[in-house]
């Protein structure tokens, strides 16, 4: 079992090209104070200012205190959990695993191209819980899904995908099994069953970057945003959020080939 795009880079430099624009560069300007953020062991107070005035805005245009979505926190409370060492070398800690060091072989998950220690991946599963359960709580008031932590997380890192419902539903057209579901937790158990699709996606993702990078290459340098070739998680996180329109009929972009409903089950 692995990971796929379509062959045909076009489609992916049309899915990029369809997404909306707004929340491309709202990503993109989240992402510059980012780096500088998790570059630095002690953030100056006006980039922190920075960093959660830009986090806030976009995540309120990525939906944040609409509906159903969780309500931000106030500018400063977002600003003081920034700060703390803690969470920022958390973060840093995931960003320093991008999805090309990731990736699966034989049903085992690798890390910078070797078989993962034990000890490393029970670090890496603990960490990635910890970053999601503390920005969740940090960051929103009466939050318990996995979705703004995880796009909180993927404003300042660039890590994964965020499970949101389009991009849960863009999973399942996948082959992506188990993800059609109207709430998805955030839960503290690393061996849930939930728990485990979202550590063990990013290796999925990891390997398919490394084996397909070709054709997303190609796919993203054609489109109107090539500098998407140096945010993996961001690429894949367009790409099923598209694949996840079902009234559009878009195309199937990444697939789990052949499909398996024990996807996740990796060591």
């Amino acid at each position: 079992m692995s990971v796929k795009v379509v062959d045909n880079a076009q489609l992916i430099t049309d899915a990029i090209n369809k997404f909306p624009r707004d929340y491309q560069v709202g990503y993109f300007k989240c992402r510059a104070i980012g780096r500088r953020y998790l570059a630095d062991a002690t953030p100056a107070d006006h980039l922190l200012t920075d960093l959660a005035t830009s986090l806030r805005c976009t995540l309120k245009d990525w939906g944040a205190g609409k509906q159903k979505a969780p309500t931000l926190r106030s500018e400063g409370e977002v600003s003081s959990a920034l700060r703390e060492p803690g969470i920022r070398s958390s973060l840093a800690e995931l960003a320093a695993a991008p999805l090309p060091e990731l990736t699966v072989v034989q049903q085992r998950r690798y890390m910078i191209g070797k078989p993962a220690a034990g000890a490393a991946l029970i670090r890496f599963d603990s960490n990635f819980l910890f970053v999601l359960r503390t920005l969740g709580e940090r960051l929103f008031l009466g939050n318990t899904n996995v979705t703004f932590p995880m796009k909180a997380a993927l404003l300042i890192t660039g890590f994964m995908p965020a499970l949101d419902s389009r991009v849960r539903r863009g999973l399942q057209r996948g082959n992506f099994s188990g993800m059609d579901k109207t709430q998805y937790l955030l839960r503290d158990d690393a061996a849930h069953a939930d728990t485990k699709k979202i550590s063990r996606l990013p290796f999925l993702l990891g390997q398919c970057w490394t084996t397909c990078e070709q054709q997303l290459q190609e796919g993203v340098a054609k489109s109107t945003f090539p500098e998407l070739r140096q945010e993996p998680g961001r690429v894949f996180d367009v790409l099923l959020f598209m694949q996840g329109d079902k009234q559009k009929h878009n195309p199937i972009l990444v697939t789990c080939d052949p499909p398996d409903r024990d996807w996740y089950e990796l060591q």
